[in-house]
Order: C-alpha cells, then sequence, then structure tokens
C-alpha cells in the first residue's frame, strides 16, 4: 500500500531521503570508482567503453547489468526500510526523547563529514574485493548490488544512519523511505550507464570541488538532524529547517570565500540546534494533563474546558491529512448526538502544523462536537502513541489520567461499553 502525501511532514521525510539519495553517489567512495564499476559489470575498458558511442549498443552492453546491479542495492536498502517500520511502533511512543538522541548521532556525524573533527573509527572504508575482471552476467550483476550496499563504508554509512532514523521516525513508511533513497542513488548510476562520455567529463569537473559536495552533504545531515529533533515537537516544521538551511549555508560560505574554518561554525549551530530543540522538548514532556496542553480555539484564543468539570472525556485526536479520521468523524458524530447528555463529552483535537488548515476540515466535514486546536506531542505526553485517529478517554477528575484509548475506529459498540464503564 502506497503512502499518502497528505502530511507535509511526510512530504518532507520523502525529499530529504531523494535527496540524501543523490548526494550518496557524489561521496568521494563512490563517485571516483563509478567507472571501475561500470567497466567491471561490462567487461569492457574504458577505452572500450568510451568508443561505445551508440546509446543502443551501450544499452545492451552496459545498462542491463548495471539495472541489476541497481536493484541488488535497492533489495538490501529497502529492507532496512522493513526493519525500521517493525521497530515503528517503539519509535513512535517514544518519538520526542528518541528523535533527540537520534539528533545528536547525526549532529555528530555530520561535523565529522564536513571535516569539524575527525572520528578514527569511521576513518576506514570496507568493501568487497571485486577482483580481476570478468563477464558479469545477470545473478553476477545483482550479488555484485548486495555487496556494495553492504560493504561501503563510511562514505554512505552517516547518510544512511539519518535515512533509517527518519523512517523509524514516519511508522508504517519505512519500506517507501528508504525505497526513495535507493532511487536517489539508483538515477545517477542509471544515467551514466547510458551517458558515459557525458559523466567522465562530469566526474573530472566534480573532483575538483569534492570539498564543497562534502560540505554539502554535511549540510544536508544537519538538516535532516533538525528534521529528527523538530518533527515529534509541536513547532511548525519549515520554520527550523529554513533556519537550519540558512546557517548552513552561510558556513559553507565562510568555508569557500572567507576561508575560516567549519569547525566553530558547525559546532554553534549544532548546539543552538539542540538546544532549541531541548527546550522545546522539555517544555513539552513537562506537561502531562490536558489543562497545561495549551489548546486553543479556531481563533487562535485558549480554549475553555471549564463546560465539561466533572465529565468524562473522549479526545478525538485527528488530522486533515488522515484518511482513516474522515471516515470515523460521522461515526463519532453520532455516538454524539444520541449520547452526549450522558455523563460524558466528547471533544475533537485537531493536529494540523497550520490551524488554518485544521479549521478549513473541520468546516468541511461539518464537525457537530467541540474542537480544540492541539499537537500531536500530547499524545506522548499522555504516554500513548502518535497515531490517527486515536480516541482517548481521560478521567472526570484527574484530567492527566487517561482511562482508555483506541488507536482507529473500536467499533461504536465497543467505544459505547467503555464509556459507560467509567463515568461514574
Amino acid at each position: 500500500m502506497s503512502p499518502s502525501l497528505g502530511n507535509a511532514s511526510l512530504v518532507g521525510a520523502f525529499q530529504l531521503c531523494f535527496t540524501e539519495g543523490l548526494l550518496s553517489f557524489f561521496t568521494p567512495c563512490v563517485l571516483p570508482l563509478i567507472p571501475v564499476y561500470l567497466s567491471f559489470l561490462s567487461g569492457l575498458s574504458f577505452d572500450q567503453l568510451q568508443r561505445t558511442t551508440s546509446a543502443g549498443a551501450r544499452l545492451k552492453k552496459v545498462f542491463a547489468n548495471t539495472l541489476l546491479f541497481v536493484l541488488g542495492f535497492s533489495t538490501v536498502f529497502v529492507t532496512l526500510g522493513l526493519v525500521a517500520t517493525g521497530l515503528g511502533a517503539f519509535f513512535n511512543r517514544y518519538r520526542a526523547p528518541i528523535g533527540f538522541g537520534a539528533a545528536v548521532i547525526i549532529l555528530i556525524l555530520a561535523l565529522h563529514f564536513m571535516g569539524a573533527f575527525q572520528i578514527r573509527f569511521l576513518q576506514y572504508e570496507k568493501r568487497f574485493d571485486i577482483g580481476p575482471k570478468k563477464k558479469m552476467g545477470p545473478v553476477s550483476s545483482f550479488l555484485f548490488g548486495l555487496a556494495f550496499a553492504f560493504g561501503w563504508t563510511p562514505c554512505i554509512g552517516p547518510i544512511l544512519a539519518s535515512v533509517l532514523l527518519i523512517a523509524a521516525n514516519q511508522p508504517g513508511h519505512g519500506f517507501w523511505l528508504l525505497a526513495t533513497y535507493a532511487a536517489g542513488l539508483a538515477i545517477p548510476f542509471l544515467l551514466t550507464a547510458l551517458f558515459f562520455n557525458t559523466f567522465m567529463g562530469l566526474l573530472n569537473r566534480v573532483k575538483r570541488h569534492m570539498e564543497t559536495v562534502e560540505l554539502l552533504i554535511g549540510a544536508l545531515l544537519v538538516i535532516a538532524a533538525a528534521y529528527l529533533l523538530f518533527n515529534p515537537l509541536g513547532v511548525p516544521l519549515w520554520i527550523p529547517l529554513l533556519a537550519t538551511t540558512g546557517a548552513m549555508a552561510l558556513v559553507i560560505v565562510l568555508k569557500l570565500a572567507a576561508k575560516i574554518p567549519v569547525r566553530w561554525p558547525a559546532l554553534i549551530v549544532a548546539v543552538a540546534l539542540l538546544a532549541a530543540g531541548g527546550s522545546v522538548l522539555a517544555r513539552e514532556t513537562g506537561a502531562s494533563n490536558i489543562e497545561q496542553f495549551g489548546w486553543t480555539d479556531a481563533a487562535g484564543r485558549p480554549a475553555d474546558l471549564s463546560a465539561y468539570e466533572s465529565k468524562v472525556l473522549v479526545l478525538q485526536f485527528f488530522a486533515s491529512w488522515c484518511e482513516p479520521c474522515k471516515e470515523e468523524i460521522p461515526k463519532l458524530a453520532k455516538i454524539w448526538r444520541e449520547h452526549q447528555n450522558e455523563g460524558f463529552a466528547i471533544i475533537g483535537v485537531n493536529v494540523d502544523t497550520e490551524r488554518a488548515d485544521g479549521a478549513a476540515f473541520v468546516q468541511t466535514m461539518n464537525i457537530p462536537y467541540p474542537v480544540v486546536y492541539g499537537k500531536s506531542s500530547n499524545l506522548a505526553a499522555l504516554g500513548l502513541r502518535e497515531a490517527f485517529p486515536n480516541n482517548v478517554i481521560v478521567d472526570a477528575y484527574d484530567r492527566g489520567k487517561v482511562l482508555a484509548n483506541f488507536t482507529g475506529w473500536p467499533g461504536e459498540d465497543e467505544l459505547l461499553a467503555k464509556i459507560k464503564s467509567v463515568v461514574h
């Protein structure tokens, strides 16, 4: 099942993964050896590859084996994506603290990649020896792709680590995110197989600017760290991403134009990121009572929950991009209309990043019960998994006490039975 791209955070994850795939191709331990790969896959020498000017002839001699090579390394990456998806439930339950830890790891790798400091154990390469040249067949080309994915470190290691952490941060989408990363890495391989002479000219130019390429890759890793840090938190994601992009652009300009070493500017950006994210994380995780969550109404005013004192609350967490939410809302509206005077109240909690998007969705769906505007991290603060829709039953007197929660629609009878069992 393909992912829905209605979630802006998810769209950003796909964009990051694809871009990181493209840049993986240009890492110092991959790009210079592309001619070696193609020569080995085709069984042709460099001179023979360059003399094969016909696209049709190159397609026959190089492209087919290169395609199988690409499928080989893509298989490994997609399998890793499935593993990340399998761990998604755990990651989703503790997204905010895990996101902070993941951001720290990626920032360390990014600063290593940019040359701010060096981590000794990341200085070596581990790769498979391709041995003497011989004609590659379909099976051997595929196995060569598997070897490529398993064997190359550290150049694609830091990038792949950030992709895996992003995938784990988007439960249910790990397969597609790693497939997107693999596609970003695969496309340049396939284009190079078709346009080898053009690539050789490009390679000679890129080699002269490898330092800039490494800076760009490091900057992208810092942006990925910002994504991992702020995505679980209740702030508009575009703000930290835009600020981080601007800061890293300045670091690169200072390095290339003013010859200022990247160490201190990059460290300042990293520390500022962690300080900002840590302060938001501390504030949000410190609130464990719904009255501390700072919910607002559609106009941005503080939501007034005083009318629901001494009532059990059924909180429906939903978002405009959530397709199952659209199916659930009419069913919950039916319960509200038929049972609203039976000692409990239903309140919708919209978690769209932009309140205007949520307000428009509420009008479109014609939601009859009251709606407030909060954050997806409110679920984590209650000790629950951030999944949508999510119906949370909260105690009438202790607003931090969760009596039950249902991820997805449990059925009218089951939900009503649970509500009535806790209404005093």
